[in-house]
């Protein structure tokens, strides 16, 4: 894939994602035990209730459990395990734009800066929070890749079962490259302050894990633990 570097007077430093190993822990534990539970409880629980009430009891109700368990364990086990090698594993910053890489070094998605166009708001580059989406706001911006239609993108700085800890470095890192390689684009200044960005020195105020986030951690990892006990014990 060929891309257009952008031309600057200086040397403009890459910045790649760090994983939260723990975190990253919690989440694959949290995630899978959840998948294993779904499916001893809707897959082999009906078998078993076959096997000790026979089928003319069980049947239609096991049909529904597999019907339901089905539709939620064959795209997941579709995307987190047959698919993992092709999924984005880390994100790179660079004087190219954005650029989300697989296992394979195969870039999976990108957002250029020569691809970024003017928007119809009031800024160009903005930050929102989609309806019954992540708490944490997502960039906004217009794009318009070679051949295409212009279209609206969110940036979102996450990785399938990974957690990124340095998402916040990201999107400065990011902001501060539109601001020197498409000096033309608007940034809203919320943008910055909602990653706690220094428009000076485009750096994060660094704030650590708060003590909610270390108690959404340890909820998970108890809730997985309850849930694989139980499922062990069945």
């Amino acid at each position: 894939m060929n891309i257009t570097q952008p031309k600057t007077k200086f040397p403009f430093p890459t910045v790649e994602s760090t994983i939260h190993r723990f975190s990253t822990l919690v989440l694959n534990l949290t995630l899978f035990g959840l998948l294993f539970s779904l499916f001893i409880f809707f897959v082999l629980g009906p078998v078993y209730g076959i096997y000790k009430r026979g089928w003319d009891q069980v049947f239609y109700p096991a049909l529904v459990c597999w019907g339901v368990s089905l539709l939620i364990l064959v795209p997941a086990v579709n995307f987190y395990i047959m698919k993992r090698k092709k999924n984005a594993c880390y994100i790179v910053v660079d004087d190219r734009g954005l650029l989300f890489y697989n296992a394979k070094n195969e870039i999976t998605d990108q957002i250029l800066y020569t691809e970024l166009e003017v928007s119809n708001q009031n800024f160009d580059v903005f930050t929102v929070t989609p309806v019954g989406g992540s708490i944490a706001p997502l960039l906004e911006v217009t794009v318009k890749p070679d051949k295409k239609e212009k279209a609206v993108r969110r940036i979102d700085m996450n990785l399938s079962l990974r957690v990124v800890k340095n998402k916040g470095p990201l999107y400065a890192h990011f902001l501060h490259g539109i601001s020197v390689f498409r000096s033309d684009l608007t940034i809203d200044p919320m943008a910055l302050k909602s990653f706690s960005i220094d428009p000076n020195t485009w750096e994060v105020n660094k704030k650590g894990t708060s003590l909610g986030g270390w108690l959404l951690i340890l909820t998970a990892l108890i809730i997985c633990t309850m849930i694989t006990v139980i499922a062990f014990l069945m």
